[in-house]
């Protein structure tokens, strides 16, 4: 993958608060940083600060669609940039 793919996460990572941080980076645990770089509609989302077009995109995907109880909790706080009590505080 080239820089530019990767600036796609870091563009998205500047916007995020410390919560929504914490899903792109569980994200990228679980699929990989290339696997999170695919997600360029849910980045750019990020990137413009809009988190509840972002959380759809997430929803719409494979990754939702295999690990959907993961996928949901992660997209609400991306959406809402709280943490979820299923994570304590």
């Amino acid at each position: 993958h080239s820089f530019e793919s990767y600036g796609l996460i870091l563009n998205a990572l500047e916007k995020c608060n410390p919560v929504q941080e914490a899903v792109l980076i569980s994200m990228a645990y679980q699929i990989g940083v290339s696997g999170l770089s695919k997600f360029k509609n849910m980045l750019g989302h990020c990137a413009e600060g809009d988190f509840e077009k972002a959380s759809e995109e997430m929803l719409d995907s494979k990754l939702a669609r295999q690990t959907f109880n993961r996928t949901n909790r992660q997209s609400q706080m991306l959406k809402t940039g709280i943490i979820l009590p299923y994570y304590g505080d």
